[in-house]
């Protein structure tokens, strides 16, 4: 019951926090800007107050206490969110992660709360994120973001030796940053001109930490060797894009041979040294299969079709399943050989039997091999290929479409489940495997009626799971359930077929009964989990910090009321199109006269200042003046009715630039973008004598 009595709590507070994104996105006209900066506000000092309040009450639950001052630098967000739309700033510019991340810093130093880390590590990467590729038009990525990406994966390398000395204490952080260092690492790898040097570091990196790691952390092994198979393939295909010919087929089978001579030396090195865990042997094992099974299936087919061979599907259905399934099947190879042979084989022969539409041999193939072999882990994976069959199957053969699909997916799995005993290894994958065509049918295109039915059955599935295997003790299970729980929170937040304020009202009146029943049960039974309370002798400190947000929530109310009253009103002329913000709701993406310069003269990146004047119609032309990086491209003094407004070369091509100004983005209310979409013909924007503008409204 102690368990039930968390998730509920976790569940309650979930659902409120869902509930403000979801109304504050969706604009709704009913109030005006100051009384929805005042409910934002009030949101924050809800959260804020509560968990200083069940501090006190709730003595055996400062869980939940630390939950809602976490919850409540989330609000600080969706606040922060909330100013953008109402005065129509850019969406989604890392500027509002970056503002977001300085009171989760500044708790995360003050109060050391695991929660904090997180949020702090997820704002950094999502400022870094759209900084590198800004929502605004013509982003892209150069050669200084490769740096920037390059040297953010550093900080994640040092972040993570530092947990692992016990500096930091939080799990989730360090799986965080060991993640995001591998990422970004990756990247740097790709398409650059120094690609050379960034591929060396990263595999000399990747190659120091599964050293290091081998047999101390199996789980960081674990995800090393992911990340390190997954890089090598990539790349792999990179260089075959660049070198296409025979010679570098012949070089990937050469690789994959040299590859496996290697892992066939290291696995009986293992073998005499068994202090290496079992999962140790495996991983790499089921790293070396993979890389050489895709080097080899390459080959095959690149040579195949570069030397123009003509041979038919049906022959290299029997050639990969008569010489390399069976023997591999039969053998008492090394590991590595023989997995890779059987896992080469199966996918020819699948990639066969679909081309020429006899996928149902396959069938057989694959039970074949499921009967023969006893490898836990092999087994497992053949389970998912047979799914992958009958997937291939039902659509060619049958034509079912893709709802009859998923549908017959959710249903085989289910029966997979129910009819294996408790803890079998094929219970996981059928779990996964259901429960993620469950979801799909959440998301693909539908009939009203059927996308409520199926929405409202997989909320109703998923939260059931969660409490059904937290109960039992099965975490593979209720973790499993309550991400794809979290999944479908987040889809729904796109999702067309209700309004956001509908489901607003949905999830606060679900929050609020879900904490009521928390409460209740938390009474009832005497509910005491014992965690430790960040307010604890601390709590001055914390008031400060939250001072400090509501003081710039308060500047920059009152910054931009002044500067809607005061500026200089302008006419720009624009043409729209129609997204939606990831926090901020739905938007008008607007593209100026003024958006696009004709100035030969600059070639480089950087902040602008262009001279605006009136035109005979009233409207707001550029007259050919402007700053660029503090230098005038004339001689210039002010005259009376110019009008100094600031922007970002973003890019330059064919003695063009493109400019933004902070104004390309125009919140409207949930669902009506058709209705402004290629209608509206001008913005009228506030524009201060600093030259900073405020997109207040548009016009036809």
């Amino acid at each position: 019951m102690k368990k039930m009595i968390s998730l509920t709590y976790l569940f309650g507070v979930v659902f409120l926090l869902a509930s403000a994104l979801y109304f504050f996105a969706s604009n709704w006209q009913m109030f005006s800007r100051l009384e929805k900066v005042a409910l934002a506000g009030s949101l924050i000092v809800l959260f804020y107050g509560a968990a200083f309040l069940l501090d006190r009450v709730l003595k055996g639950a400062h869980f939940l206490s630390n939950w809602l001052m976490l919850s409540g630098v989330i609000s600080f967000g969706l606040s922060v969110a909330l100013l953008g739309q109402l005065y129509n700033s850019h969406a989604d510019s890392y500027l509002l992660f970056l503002i977001w991340a300085i009171p989760a810093i500044l708790f995360s130093l003050y109060t050391r709360y695991s929660g904090f880390y997180v949020l702090t590590h997820i704002l950094i990467h999502l400022t870094t994120y759209f900084y590198l590729f800004p929502s605004s038009p013509f982003g892209h990525w150069t050669l200084a973001n490769t740096w920037i990406a390059f040297g953010v994966g550093i900080l994640n390398t040092f972040l993570l030796l530092i947990i692992k000395k016990g500096y930091i204490p939080s799990k989730p952080l360090l799986y965080l940053s060991l993640i995001s260092a591998n990422l970004l690492l990756m990247v740097t790898a790709f398409d650059n001109e120094y690609s050379v040097f960034f591929t060396l570091f990263y595999l000399l990196t990747l190659g120091l930490g599964v050293y290091r790691y081998f047999q101390k952390e199996t789980s960081i092994f674990i995800i090393l060797s992911i990340f390190g198979t997954g890089f090598i393939i990539i790349k792999m295909f990179e260089l075959m894009a660049q070198y296409v010919s025979s010679l570098f087929f012949v070089g990937l089978l050469v690789a994959a041979t040299l590859l496996l001579a290697g892992s066939v030396f290291l696995v009986n090195y293992l073998r005499k040294h068994s202090s290496s865990p079992h999962w140790t042997k495996a991983v790499f094992v089921a790293s070396v299969t993979t890389i050489s099974s895709v080097f080899i299936i390459a080959s095959v087919f690149g040579l195949l079709s570069l030397l123009m061979v003509d041979v038919s599907m049906v022959t290299l259905f029997v050639f990969a399943t008569v010489f390399l399934v069976v023997p591999s099947t039969l053998s008492n190879w090394p590991y590595p050989v023989k997995y890779s042979l059987m896992m080469t084989g199966i996918v020819i022969g699948m990639i066969a039997s679909t081309f020429d539409e006899f996928p149902f041999v396959m069938f057989f193939v694959l039970a074949y091999v499921f009967y023969v072999e006893k490898q836990f882990a092999a087994r497992f994976v053949i389970y998912l290929l047979f799914q992958l069959n009958t997937a291939i199957f039902l659509g060619q053969t049958l034509d079912l479409g893709t709802h009859a699909l998923l549908v017959v997916m959710v249903l085989l799995n289910v029966a997979v489940y129910l009819a294996l005993n408790k803890k079998h290894f094929i219970q996981y994958g059928a779990f996964l495997i259901g429960f993620f065509a469950f979801f799909s049918l959440t998301a693909i295109d539908l009939s009203m009626t059927l996308h409520i039915i199926y929405t409202a059955l997989f909320f109703l599935t998923a939260m059931g799971c969660v409490y059904f295997y937290k109960k039992q003790d099965r975490p593979f299970y209720w973790v499993s359930s309550l991400v794809l729980w979290f999944m479908l929170i987040v889809q729904l937040y796109y999702d067309l077929a209700w309004k956001l304020v509908h489901k607003s009202l949905l999830f606060a009146g679900l929050g609020i009964l879900f904490l009521m029943v928390a409460v209740y049960l938390d009474r009832k039974v005497g509910f005491n989990q014992q965690s430790h309370s960040m307010l604890a002798g601390k709590r001055l400190g914390i008031l400060l910090i939250i001072c400090l947000q509501a003081g710039w929530i308060g500047y920059q109310v009152y910054s931009n009321e002044t500067l809607l009253q005061n500026g200089e009103s302008i006419l720009l002329e624009l043409q729209p199109v129609d997204p939606r913000s990831l926090l901020q709701g739905d938007y008008v993406e607007l593209n100026y006269t003024i958006s696009e310069l004709q100035e030969p003269s600059i070639e480089d990146y950087g902040p602008i200042t262009i001279v605006l004047r009136k035109n005979t119609q009233g409207i707001h032309e550029y007259s050919g003046v402007y700053r660029f990086n503090e230098n005038w491209n004339t001689p210039y003094e002010k005259k009376p009715g110019d009008v100094l407004l600031n922007g970002k070369v973003t890019s330059y091509w064919d003695n063009t630039v493109q400019v933004v100004y902070g104004i390309e983005h125009f919140f409207i209310p949930e669902g009506t973008g058709l209705d402004v979409e290629g209608k509206v013909k001008f913005a009228e924007v506030k524009v201060s004598d600093k030259g900073d503008g405020i997109l207040e409204r548009l016009l036809d």
